[in-house]
């Protein structure tokens, strides 16, 4: 693996033809280990690239989608990658390519199907519902199942290879099973029945990757729950971010008629939060960054035991009225997608701040939400 990442910095800048595999924004355990397997795999068994594929001279090499300076925010990521033997410097990340400059680049999203790249989308693997605004290359290879993790879908697609290709590379192919089998752990809660994101599919390439790394049956559960383990310490080890860092550190942005909404996701309590060094001041400083109008603090906490506690807050940076109507909306959602909420009372931030007791809902269920609250402004603004 390291042979082939290393290989993907070096030769990238002069290769005739160039893939792009790109997680989504939030870079999260998922969306980096999706990019990085999916792009070995496609680079060795390029058959679903088609003739977008030209031998020796098409390089596939995954993005992680984050800047540099944010990738150590990432600490669940960088734990887990660097505990596989892949040195960080060998990794590319967003801000390291010309996106405008590049003319003989294509993409493959993974863990997202919406993209504000130009580059032409030669494929999509997805796990989220279909978004109103996609728009799909018809020439396009898509997976877009709805399962726990992207990871299980990454892992299918490798594990359909003939058990004498995974052996030809075996080396290199053992690592992207591992990185695949954390974030599906990760993703799941461990295979909670109380958080609900475990499907069949997940279990089964769980259990697929297990044997072929030949963790004996009977110590799987022990396994899983270790793992589980330290990737949750690992993604709350916040001891060395600021208030300012932790909103960068599992961010979603939402962009729609001149208005920005910011989604970001803590290990920790939004109470928690609110109680850290001037939170105030970095909330309203991420705020003039980014140009949000609103600002949405998702709370996780995994507690010892593996229960989950969520809660939300919805602060109005300069737009109050969008504030109330998302609020509104995230009350009236349907049954599919009730957050239950309490209301909390008001910290010393402006806001309203709730306990989420549907534990089942996250930010896959409120992005679609925002989203149709975001296209309602423009009709409002016709009345």
């Amino acid at each position: 693996m390291n042979t082939y990442l290393q290989r993907c910095r070096r030769v990238m800048k002069d290769a005739v033809s160039k893939i792009a595999i790109i997680g989504n924004e939030s870079c999260d355990l998922d969306s980096a280990v999706s990019a990085i397997a999916l792009a070995f795999h496609l680079q060795h068994n390029p058959a679903l690239l088609s003739s977008w594929y030209k031998k020796d001279s098409t390089v596939v090499f995954p993005v992680l989608n984050v800047p540099r300076a944010e990738l150590p925010l990432k600490t669940e990521v960088t734990y887990y990658i660097k505990r596989h033997g892949i040195m960080l410097d060998d990794l590319i990340c967003r801000d390291e390519i010309d996106w405008n400059a590049e003319q003989a680049l294509n993409v493959v999203l993974v863990d997202h199907h919406v993209s504000k790249l130009q580059q032409n989308v030669l494929g999509i693997v997805d796990h989220r519902p279909i978004e109103s605004n996609a728009r799909f290359d018809t020439n396009a290879f898509k997976t877009i199942e709805l399962v726990g993790s992207c990871a299980t879908l990454v892992g299918r697609e490798i594990l359909n290879l003939e058990a004498t290709a995974l052996q030809e590379l075996s080396e290199g192919y053992g690592v992207a099973l591992e990185l695949l089998y954390g974030a599906i752990v990760l993703d799941t809660v461990n295979f909670s029945k109380q958080a609900d994101k475990a499907k069949p599919l997940d279990y089964e390439i769980a259990a697929a990757i297990e044997a072929n790394r030949s963790v004996l049956e009977e110590n799987r559960a022990a396994h899983r729950e270790q793992l589980f383990q330290r990737l949750v310490e690992a993604r709350c080890d916040v001891s060395e971010l600021n208030a300012h860092q932790l909103l960068l550190k599992d961010l979603k942005i939402l962009s729609q008629n001149d208005r920005i909404v910011a989604v970001p996701g803590f290990p920790m309590a939004v109470q928690e939060y609110l109680k850290l060094p001037d939170h105030s001041e970095h909330l309203q400083r991420f705020a003039a960054d980014t140009g949000s109008n609103v600002v949405i603090l998702l709370g996780l906490k995994v507690l010892p035991d593996g229960c989950v506690r969520r809660d939300v807050g919805i602060v109005p940076i300069d737009d109050e009225p969008l504030a109330e109507k998302i609020v509104t909306a995230l009350k009236a959602s349907g049954q599919d997608t009730n957050f239950e909420l309490e209301e909390l009372p008001s910290a010393d931030v402006k806001g309203t701040f709730f306990q989420q007791h549907n534990l089942k809902a996250s930010r896959k269920q409120l992005m679609p939400i925002v989203k149709s609250v975001l296209s309602t402004l423009q009709c409002d603004t016709l009345v």
